[in-house]
């Protein structure tokens, strides 16, 4: 993917360059947040005037933080979250970020812009500082990840569930959330195992496939080809087509299924059933990804939890700490996956900590 590299907004650099300085001290400044951020006086006055000499025009959003004499301003956060996951992981998300809100003293408003899968560089003229203080970024892809590392902003921006050299991010153990689901097969004695996965894969689905496959084979697990399968969209309808296309024109089927995504997971059970593949009997399924209906499937269904509330919340209190410091560097946190057994998949023979069972 060629893309010339580019700044998000020219008026505040042109700004800092004239004047020498950062283009996140002309920032603070011109977002009203000179005297809470320590920046003096007279550097304040030299960036309004110049501003005012090169006719900065501030846009809606930014005039927002100039709020009335006396009344704190806010802080206003994007969260720009791909249009495939609109749905109980966007839940879990503010569910953390309500949390932070809740116990910090400062002012914070969060705006919410859904984007296409590939298509996250529609949106690049307002990742600048005219819109926002920060950004957070959920479900990108490999294609949206090359637009952004060959992008420069002049704000905070924060990768979820991604990993950059460039950007900060929080991010769980994708390849060895993989290598988990492998060592439980292995533990309760499968020799077979099939994948199913969704069509469009970020870089976190195909880290825990390969951590998944590679792991299978050091475990003596055989995948084949004939087991995989991979659904247009993250639906009943799809999951239910992929388990009718590659598992039931077998005569050999595998006794262990890693579902890669939980949106898959109803038509995936649909399937089975009309199959008379029994679950657990004849085949144990893992899930990725957990979420209340998880509960009430028949069988009950074990899944892979992704700590989506702590990450919701690690990502907001990262957010909020570069606002307030004025931190630049790339900071990064690394959190955990754990299992939560259910009916479709026992446990290991020796519960280890990282497993809860109900």
């Amino acid at each position: 993917m060629n893309i010339k590299k580019e700044t998000a907004t020219v008026q505040i650099r042109q700004i800092a360059e004239r004047l020498q300085l950062s283009p996140g001290t002309v920032s603070i400044v011109l977002n009203g947040r000179g005297d809470s951020m320590r920046i003096s006086k007279a550097t304040q006055q030299r960036v309004q005037a110049m501003a005012k000499e090169m006719n900065y025009q501030p846009n809606m959003n930014a005039r927002r933080l100039r709020q009335a004499a006396g009344e704190k301003a806010s802080y206003i956060i994007a969260v720009y979250w791909c249009n495939d996951f609109l749905d109980e992981l966007l839940g879990k998300f503010f569910q953390g970020a309500y949390l932070v809100t809740k116990n910090s003293k400062l002012n914070v408003e969060i705006v919410v812009q859904p984007y296409e899968f590939n298509e996250l560089k529609k949106f690049r003229e307002n990742m600048n500082s005219n819109r926002y203080n920060g950004v957070i970024i959920g479900g990108a892809s490999e294609d949206d990840l090359s637009f952004m590392e060959a992008m420069d902003f002049n704000i905070p921006i924060i990768l979820m569930n991604r990993q950059s050299n460039k950007f900060s991010w929080v991010s769980i153990s994708d390849y060895e959330s993989g290598r988990k689901c492998a060592k439980l097969f292995a533990a309760r004695g499968h020799k077979k195992a099939g994948i199913l996965n969704k069509k469009n894969k970020g870089r976190g689905s195909r880290l825990r496939e390969l951590g998944f496959t590679e792991a299978c084979e050091e475990f003596g697990i055989e995948v084949g080809m004939e087991w995989t399968g991979v659904a247009e969209k993250r639906n009943f309808e799809s999951g239910y087509q992929e388990i009718k296309k590659f598992f039931m024109s077998q005569k050999d089927t595998p006794t262990a299924l890693f579902v890669m995504d939980n949106g898959l997971i109803g038509g995936v059970l649909m399937a089975l059933k009309e199959n008379n593949i029994h679950v657990p009997e004849d085949m144990e399924i893992i899930v990725s990804g957990d979420d209340e209906a998880l509960e009430y499937t028949t069988p009950t269904v074990t899944s892979l939890r992704m700590p989506m509330l702590d990450m919701a919340k690690s990502a907001l209190e990262m957010m909020l700490t570069m606002i307030e410091n004025n931190i630049s560097i790339p900071m990064n946190r690394i959190l955990v996956p754990d299992f939560i057994i259910r009916q479709s998949c026992g446990d290991f023979p020796e519960l280890e900590d990282s497993v809860k069972k109900r």
